[in-house]
């Protein structure tokens, strides 16, 4: 590569030679140079500070550079580009020296390079996956792995990059609730709270080998607002004709698993997904096998990227692909567990795959005493096991795996006890859960653990509030009449009256709160944050029900006060003779106007139908469930 001309770049950046530009965007630009006293070729990240005109956002800019060098400073692994050296040069700024890494970006090679088999996927997989579990070892997030963040060296093993936007487990860039990465491979919970860990790095592992290996994205869309909805609301689509090479079953198990919503639903390293992702790996015979089969590129072929043999102990954890080869000795083992010592084999319990699900969901599941995380959830089960499941404020159950049998839903029995509601002073009047109780304290009421429930008793100017979370109770405690009403008496009156406060969400659904333009967060019902005294103007909304409002409260300090969300309805939309995509607010929804329902919130709402020719509009006010069906 020729020197760069001295109007575009400089010749040297500190000690190292710069020999041309690699690549350059709208925040900066990468260098190829070389240092010259070791003679080793590297690539320099210059930052472009010119481009940035609010010092805001150049502040965090040179956090973020400097995070990657720092983040980058406590990685050692192949898998993982290095970073030698950091610096700043008068009139060019900050630069980082990393390490170059001939070969080509992942996303450009799953767009337009060349046709790998399942073996050189699985190495890029695993390489990634073990890449991503050193980093995660260290207390470090990547939070936004994806394609162009991975580079395919001419080797075929992959280097993750780019940890401009990395946590550490001490350390926080951005505030608490903001969304950074990329949003087609952002987890759920990345999208609607803005919080990650080592979960939300393995969901965006799993988007990117989905895409890998199917070429298609998990979660398709034209627009980014539906994106966002599927990854938030929906399961994977289906690959339809399945990947060659892949137990249709052994994919759709796999990819359930590490793309499910809910963090604790998913493996336990990126390491455990890619070695449960090759047991669905099936024999593709001996003409896909000799395809896939990593080689050089012959002179008739164009180029190709080469796996050389001695780099598949990349993935020595994974299991071995089956070989043609292999299968005559098989044949002779079974031939001879048949004649000689079939007993032995009609002994081995024969492990399937079963859906554990409960009603509610969410319940701790252990298998044989061992944790197996949380319903609803597939497992691998042998007749003998032995699973239980519990859930705070329900009764547990037990099961015991039988041969043949498939486990039944799980219907957790709530524990209902009877509880004494009793204060001091005596005699005040009951409302639990919104509604009002004949009789005064103390008074004997029927508990139902498995619900969250709300005690308020009044006497006089005299009150208590409590809430009990699910599987809570009162439990003989007797509570304490306080001046200030029931409200003001969840909390002891303030001595410092610049003491915070505090707001509860009630109604049926989470919602994301900014109060006075800072993001709080996803709150959900019964949640309570922290607020100066004073009055705020709050923000609340929520993508998954379509509602958003803005009102202003005041706090008194020490005391709590209540924001209360509408209910929640349920609208189906029919189309005939033709169906549509369905827009709320002008928002995109996700469904087609063929009988699908979702859940709205109370209130008005613009609903559009767009069809290929016609569209479709009403204005609902909504105060419950609605159906609609109208000609398109």
């Amino acid at each position: 590569m020729a020197a760069p001309d001295d109007s575009s770049e400089p010749r040297t950046i500190g000690r190292y030679q710069v020999l041309g530009l690699l690549g350059a965007g709208a925040m900066g630009r990468v260098l190829l140079a070389e240092d010259p006293r070791i003679k080793r070729r590297l690539a320099i990240k210059v930052l472009r500070l010119d481009s940035l005109r609010d010092p805001a956002e150049r502040h965090e800019t040179l956090l973020r550079f400097q995070r990657e060098a720092e983040v980058s400073g406590l990685l050692n692994h192949p898998g993982i580009v290095a970073i030698y050296d950091v610096g700043e040069e008068p009139d060019l700024g900050p630069f980082l020296a990393m390490e170059f890494v001939p070969g080509r970006p992942l996303d450009g090679l799953i767009k337009d390079g060349p046709a790998l088999g399942i073996p050189e996927k699985l190495l890029i997989a695993s390489g990634l996956a073990a890449a991503l579990d050193h980093a995660h070892a260290k207390g470090i997030v990547h939070r936004d792995v994806k394609p162009g963040n991975v580079m395919i060296g001419e080797d075929g093993r992959p280097k993750l990059m780019d940890f401009g936007i990395a946590r550490r487990d001490n350390a926080e860039l951005t505030q608490a609730g903001t969304f950074l990465g990329t949003p087609s491979y952002a987890s759920p919970e990345q999208i609607k709270e803005g919080t990650t860990d080592p979960r939300s790095d393995l969901f965006s592992l799993g988007v990117l080998v989905f895409e890998l290996l199917s070429g298609q994205s998990p979660f398709p869309g034209t627009s980014i607002n539906t994106i966002l909805y599927r990854i938030v609301n929906e399961p994977p689509v289906e690959i339809q004709p399945p990947v060659t090479g892949i137990l249709p079953e052994g994919w759709k198990r796999v990819f359930d698993r590490v793309l499910a919503k809910r963090p604790e639903d998913r493996h336990a390293s990126c390491e455990a997904f890619v070695r449960e992702l090759a047991e669905a790996v099936v024999d593709l015979g001996a003409g896909h096998l000799e395809a896939a089969r990593p080689r050089a590129a012959s002179r008739e072929e164009g180029p190709r990227t080469e796996i050389k043999p001695e780099t598949l102990d990349a993935v020595r954890t994974l299991p071995s692909l089956p070989r043609r080869k292999v299968w005559p000795w098989v044949a002779a083992l079974l031939l001879v567990a048949g004649s000689a010592g079939g007993w032995y084999a009609l002994k081995v319990p024969r492990k399937v795959h079963l859906q554990i699900e409960t009603t509610p969901p969410g319940a701790t599941l252990t298998v044989n005493g061992r944790p197996a995380g949380g319903t609803p959830t597939r497992q691998t089960l042998a007749s003998g096991d032995r699973l239980r499941l519990e859930l705070k404020g329900f009764q547990p159950i037990s099961y015991d795996v039988k041969a043949g049998a498939t486990p039944p839903p799980f219907v957790l029995a709530p524990i209902v006890t009877e509880e004494t509601l009793d204060s001091v002073p005596p005699g005040a009047t009951v409302v639990l859960d919104e509604k009002a109780l004949p009789g005064v304290t103390p008074l004997k009421v029927t508990w139902n653990q498995g619900l969250p429930h709300r005690l308020t008793l009044t006497l006089g100017t005299q009150g208590h509030a409590s809430d009990f979370a699910p599987g809570e109770a009162p439990g003989g405690r007797i509570f304490a009449l306080k001046e200030g009403g029931s409200d003001a008496a969840q909390l002891e009156p303030a001595l410092d009256p610049a003491a915070p406060g505090s707001l509860r969400l009630a109604g049926g659904f989470s919602v994301r709160l900014r109060a006075d333009g800072k993001d709080l967060g996803e709150l959900a019902p019964g949640a309570k944050v922290s607020l100066p005294p004073g009055l705020h103007r709050l923000e609340l909304s929520s993508t998954a029900h379509f509602y958003r409002d803005t009102r202003t409260l005041s706090v008194t300090a020490g005391q709590a006060a209540t924001l209360t969300v509408p209910a929640l309805a349920t609208i189906t939309v029919e189309s005939y003779p033709g169906t549509g995509k369905v827009f709320v607010d002008g928002q995109d929804t996700g469904i087609e106007s063929d009988g699908s329902s979702l859940q709205l919130s109370h209130g008005r709402h613009t609903l559009t139908v767009r069809g290929p020719k016609t569209i479709h509009t009403e204005t609902l006010d909504l105060s419950g469930n609605r159906a609609l069906r109208f000609p398109l």
